[in-house]
């Protein structure tokens, strides 16, 4: 059986070979290319690469999240088995990377189950890793009860979620704190 060939972008040495030496464990996977930087990444040979893992932001001062562009134009060249690694979980940052063309979007957290994404990527499977799914499901259940509140009501729910208390959101809305009140609790009765 041919092995995976995997190029692995990652600007920290430490994690790259972390990385390298865990996935090597595996019979079935071999690490063709490291990449420290976005320019070393978009010098790939795709008939050389199976499977990409790239780190969602190439430099400490990268506050462009440069993977993503990464991951874009790899994709554009034709490599479509794309993993995300990072150790962010926002949702719209997640959804991003799944527009740019990835196949599953893992934490570093989550290292143990990078294998795994390797291989699933290799077969062809676009997946969730479940720290993600738990994030975007999170999103979804919040949008979803966001949609069935008026937008008076989402104006408090949306205060409530920053963490501001009933005496704070009346000041911010210049409402008395009765009436905040009372669109709390039919908040908490719409959303439950």
């Amino acid at each position: 059986m041919d092995k995976i060939r995997l190029m692995i972008v990652e600007d920290d040495p430490v994690w790259m070979k972390c990385i390298s030496n865990y996935v090597r464990k595996g019979n079935d996977i071999t690490v063709v290319k490291q990449a420290y930087t976005k320019e070393d990444a978009l010098q790939v040979v795709c008939d050389n690469v199976d499977v990409v893992l790239v780190d969602l932001t190439l430099s400490k001062d990268d506050e462009n999240l440069s993977g993503l562009e990464v991951a874009s134009q790899l994709s554009d060249k034709g490599l479509k088995k794309i993993i995300m690694l990072t150790s962010w979980d926002d949702t719209e940052i997640i959804l991003e990377a799944f527009d740019t063309g990835v196949v599953n979007y893992i934490t570093k957290a989550s290292y143990r189950d990078i294998p795994d994404a390797i291989r699933e990527a290799y077969q062809g499977k676009v997946s969730l890793h479940s720290d993600v799914s738990t994030v975007l499901i999170s999103a979804l259940k919040r949008e979803r009860k966001g949609k069935v509140l008026t937008p008076a009501e989402r104006e408090v729910y949306d205060l409530k979620e920053q963490g501001l208390n009933k005496t704070q959101i009346a000041h911010k809305l210049y409402k008395s704190i009765e009436t905040i009140k009372r669109q709390l609790k039919i908040i908490k009765s719409k959303v439950k």
